[in-house]
This record gives C-alpha cells, structure tokens and sequence, in this order.
C-alpha cells in the first residue's frame, strides 16, 4: 500500500476537521487504571497519530524518496498494519501516511505479527510499527516467544476494544446473536503475558499517554509493545459520528468548487 506523503487541497480540509472533531474526545479525563476500558483515546485518533508521526519522520529523513534504502538494513521506517479494524482506520481517517505493508492470512487476522517480525528484520536500522487489534493479537500469541528471542526493532500498538469491533460495522449487529457470537467480548490484556515472556510493555488508555509511550518506544528504537485500551461500541459511534464530518466537508469544498467555477 503506497498512501500518499501529501494530502490534496481537499484532504486537507478533511485531515483539519478530523483534528477537530478528535482532539476534545481523547484530551479529557485522567488516566484509568490498565486494563479499563475508556473512549478516551479514540481508535481513530491513535491510527492518525502514529501515521503522522511516521510520515514527519520519513519527510524529516527523506526515505521515501529514497525506495532501494528500504532493501538491505535501510533506514526506512514501515508501518505494518493488521487486517480488520486497523486497516480500515488508516483508509477512512488518515489523508497522510507512511509506507504501508500488510497481509491478509486464511482468516484475515492470523498471523499478524509474525508477519511484522519479518518486516522490523528486513528494515534493522529503521525499525517497523506494527498496528493490530486484540483478537488479531490473540490469534497470534505464538509469535510473542519469536520477538523476545529475535528482539528486533518493533514497535507493536494492540488496539484492545474487549473483542471483535468490526462486527459492529455489519448488519449482523442488529441481531440478537451478535453477542457473543459475533463480537466475542473478552477482559483479556497482554500485561501478564509480555511480563512472562519478558517483553517489554507499556499501556495507555488517554491520548497523551500513548502519545508518551510511543514517543519513547520510537526514541528507543528497540522492541517495545504498547496496549491501547479503547472501547468498541465506542469507537463505531465515533466513526458514525466522523462520517458526519466528512460529509459536511465534502458538501463545503463541493460548495467552493461550484462557486468558483461559476
């Protein structure tokens, strides 16, 4: 996926009010203890954000331009991004980003990070963000052993909305059977299990403590694995109201293009 560096005069306007409609959402309230579960940092805003800062870098150190420093220990900085929720989020929300690698398994989610392993080895001086949902994750568990032995320079973001958010998103949700069935809530966080496998963890449940933790993990340049603790009926909400949005921007820059034309 080769999204753009540069956002077009109307991704612009959209990328401005997307800002404005997040930021008071994910500004507010203290931070919760781990593991509970707060529509305080907005699974939207989280994927904007780790694009925005990979796409500073790679303006700031010019690997974009640069496509054979990505082969062979470059210095380029990928993002992997896990299929399901993640992905659609950098689709829907993010006008700017950096080089985008992804899969699609025989299930859609499985193995995810291992599939990020091999990217964060293939690129060992500039490193790889990998953005997966919990239940991605879980399917994955089996890959926490590799990146503890491996160690490699691999930021892992798990956006843990307590099960199977993007069922949400389809007409299933509408029946009764959509829970359990369909949106497998759980209570599961990777805090335990990173400790047990001695990698190291942080988790965030507001704006600014991710904002922190990936600062840090990114200046680290090392392996590191971020729990963002969000909400999935939430985070549906948040894009219904988002789609609101990008509705009324397209109305106004379709507004201004007719006037001018006029």
């Amino acid at each position: 996926i080769r999204a753009s560096p540069v956002p077009s005069i109307r991704a612009a306007a959209l990328d401005a009010a997307l800002d404005q409609a997040l930021a008071p959402a994910v500004r507010e309230g203290a931070e919760p203890p781990p593991g509970t579960c707060t529509s305080t940092c907005a699974e939207a805003w989280v994927a904007r954000h780790v694009c925005a800062v990979l796409a500073r870098r790679e303006a700031a150190t010019g690997t974009r331009a640069d496509p054979a420093g990505s082969r062979g220990g470059g210095a380029r900085h990928f993002l992997f991004c896990s299929s399901s929720l993640p992905i659609r989020h950098l689709d829907m929300y993010c006008a700017v980003a950096p080089e985008v690698l992804s899969n699609r398994g025989a299930s859609g989610i499985d193995g995810i990070l291992h599939a990020a392993l091999g990217a964060a080895l293939a690129s060992p001086q500039g490193g790889c963000t990998c953005l997966v949902g919990d239940v991605a994750a879980l399917h994955d568990l089996s890959a926490l052993p590799a990146l503890a032995a491996a160690a490699p320079p691999l930021t892992v973001v798990i956006l843990n909305n307590g099960g199977g958010g993007i069922f949400h998103y389809l007409p299933i949700a509408s029946h009764q059977v959509f829970t359990p069935y369909f949106d497998t809530p759980h209570t599961h966080s990777f805090d335990s299990v990173c400790r047990g496998f001695g990698l190291p963890y942080a988790a965030a449940s507001t704006a600014e403590a991710f904002e922190a933790a990936y600062g840090a993990a990114l200046a680290g340049g090392s392996l590191s694995l971020i729990e963002v603790f969000c909400h999935k009926e939430e985070t549906h909400r948040t894009h219904q109201q988002l789609l609101g949005v990008a509705r009324a921007v397209a109305r106004r820059v379709l507004a201004s293009g007719a006037r001018d034309s006029g």
